[in-house]
């Protein structure tokens, strides 16, 4: 990668795109999608050949016209039904296969990126450091498909045209003949028109296509400006009720609707030029072949049936010669998306690089089955690489119940450390196994599903009981719930923050962990029930080591030791690297393929 301001040369971006999505052919026993892109490229010459076929046909049914041959025009009659046939036929085992091999590619990359993305917490870090990378569920559910889909279609569509430029042009020179201009013979006119009248055709269309592409991008800012006012009256739905500010917000959205009707207003009047000029290029590049070759057919230097093929294959020609034109905005939405799904990538690279150090500069995490918990000598950075924490040594025995309050940054980053999520800082973290250590946010993970698995997801279903369940709710409060446990819903939005945080003593009292972690895991609660949530866990897990790291509401009397943080000095640079990294991410980054977002000002929609 080029580093977290992401791509900014044609070589880098096509090379990082193949790095990602490349080994979808290269890999190991993936022959099907080797197999599914020959398929693709021998039905490509079917096609072809079948347009070739189809314009000889043509040459030899109006020369049968010509000649008044009723035995002919019957023949070519049956030759016509049969290349019918195979077009069909090709087409349609065309898109079936096109269709398969750009679903079978965008789940194989989907799959990739999810599971780089959701491995060791770096979709956590990765918002958490700068750089265009924000709304990942879009670039995954949305620029993948784009990216896949659109490559296909366009490497597809290329493919098949440069067979067709390929074939054509010769066929357009062999029926030009030569003629004489100004008393010098030119052989391959038609050719030379063809390339001409393509090149004026992607001329006019570009400047007159460049108001389209302003009214276009102005009326997609209008559409997200009102999609932002309908989002913003929903979200204060209850403030403009109470305010009795409905009047006022239907006027404001529809001020803001009638910007979108001016912009289509602009919009339409730029489709309506270049649509006039692309129908009349389109009628034209149908005659304007027969129209010259006309002389030489009045002449009898060319059959009826020659003239007409001449005509067909010119359309041909110039067709391939307007793929670039055709398919520019295509390209340039595969661009954009393919840039923001690399961006994401490199996001999580980054973090999975940084996370990865190992020595002096790093935090270096020892996970095992011990009888202690703690941090030796540990500075803790931002993820910019300056430092909050600086030289904090804690040991916490087991049966011990230490609270670490003070600064809220500080004390946040301190227990996503402990959590073993926050990889910015040196020194060295003692931590028991994953087995035996539960470390509980402000808002736990409820997995979607039934109250049961919501609980004790964890431990699955099969070791705790009804019963055990019900007394765990009944324990912290939540007795209401046990007759409720098979019913799916999304718990997390239907309990509220201060029964969340009982359900997360629930969880802890069911599944008896020897290490707890917690960050903030009472201050939605009032005093005195914080205080009954830390005693349940005193009592009920007296070998429990338990360290509340942030703020709690209660008492401190629960714990056996109080350690107040201090960050440590603002500007400080902790992590010279990651310092650096994210000051070259602040630059200005320059966009890659620049000549399409130069020729789409002529021809985007």
């Amino acid at each position: 990668m080029s580093g977290i301001g992401g791509p900014s040369h044609p070589q880098q971006f096509f090379r990082d795109f193949v790095n990602l999505s490349g080994p979808y052919w290269t890999g190991r026993a993936q022959w099907r999608p080797r197999l599914l892109t020959l398929s693709l490229a021998v039905l490509g010459i079917v096609q072809v050949a079948l347009a070739i076929r189809l314009n000889i046909w043509s040459a030899d049914l109006f020369d049968a016209l010509e000649r008044r041959s009723t035995e002919s025009a019957m023949a070519q009659i049956g030759i016509f039904a049969m290349i019918i046939l195979g077009v069909m036929s090709a087409n349609t085992a065309h898109m079936v296969i096109h269709r398969h091999l750009q679903l079978d590619w965008r789940r194989w990359l989907t799959a990739r990126v999810i599971g780089d993305w959701m491995a060791d917490a770096r979709h956590y870090q990765a918002n958490l450091i700068p750089g265009d990378h924000a709304n990942p569920d879009g670039r995954i559910a949305e620029d993948i498909r784009i990216a896949t889909e659109a490559a296909i279609d366009l490497a597809s569509s290329l493919f098949y045209c440069v067979l067709l430029l390929i074939t054509f042009v010769g066929i357009l020179w062999s029926l030009s003949g030569w003629i004489s201009v100004l008393g010098v013979g030119m052989p391959g006119h038609l050719v030379a028109l063809a390339f001409g009248y393509a090149g004026m055709g992607a001329v006019i269309a570009y400047f007159l296509g460049r108001p389209l592409v302003r009214a276009t991008d102005t009326r997609q800012t209008k559409e997200a400006n009102f999609r932002f006012g309908l989002m913003r009256a929903h979200e204060n739905a209850e403030p403009i009720a109470i305010a009795r500010g409905e009047a006022m917000e239907r006027g404001r959205l529809s001020s803001t609707f009638e910007a979108i009707a001016q912009s289509w207003r602009d919009q339409s009047m730029g489709l309506a030029r270049l649509l006039a000029f692309s129908s009349g290029y389109v009628a034209l590049a149908a005659v304007l072949p027969i129209l010259v070759g006309t002389p030489r057919f009045l002449e009898g230097a060319l059959s009826l049936g020659r003239l007409m093929q001449s005509g067909q294959a010119f359309q041909q020609v110039t067709a391939a010669l307007s793929w670039p034109v055709d398919n520019l905005a295509r390209i340039a939405e595969w661009r954009a998306s393919v840039e923001r799904v690399l961006l994401l990538d490199e996001a999580i690279r980054v973090v999975a690089l940084e996370a990865a150090r190992a020595g002096e500069t790093a935090i270096n995490l020892d996970r095992a089955s011990t009888s202690r918990l703690g941090v030796r000598d540990l500075w803790v950075a931002a993820p910019d690489g300056t430092a909050m924490l600086s030289g904090l040594t804690l040991e916490v025995a087991p049966g011990e119940h230490v609270l670490v309050d003070g600064d809220p940054e500080a004390a946040g980053a301190l227990f996503r450390v402990l959590a073993g999520i926050w990889p910015w800082g040196r020194g060295r973290v003692d931590l028991p196994a994953d087995a035996d250590m539960i470390a509980v946010g402000p808002r736990p993970f409820l997995p979607e599903g039934t109250l049961r698995r919501a609980i004790a997801f964890s431990e699955g279903t099969t070791r705790t009981t009804d019963a055990d369940l019900a007394a765990a709710l009944d324990s912290v409060g939540l007795g209401h719930l046990s007759d409720r446990l098979d019913e799916a819903s999304d718990w997390a939005r239907n309990l509220s923050a201060a029964e969340l945080q009982c359900l997360s003593f629930a969880r802890l009292l069911l599944l008896r962990p020897d290490w707890i972690v917690l960050g903030d895991a009472t201050d939605a609660l009032d005093p005195l029930t914080a205080d009954l949530m830390l005693g349940l866990l005193v009592e009920r897990l007296p070998g429990s080591g338990i360290v509340l790291v942030g703020r709690h509401p209660g008492s401190a009397e629960t714990f056996n030791r109080r350690l107040t943080l201090t960050r440590a000095a603002d500007g400080e640079v902790l992590l010279q690297e990651v310092y650096a990294r994210r000051q070259a991410a602040m630059a200005p980054r320059a966009r890659p393929l620049p000549v399409v977002d130069l020729l789409r000002e002529g021809y985007g929609r």
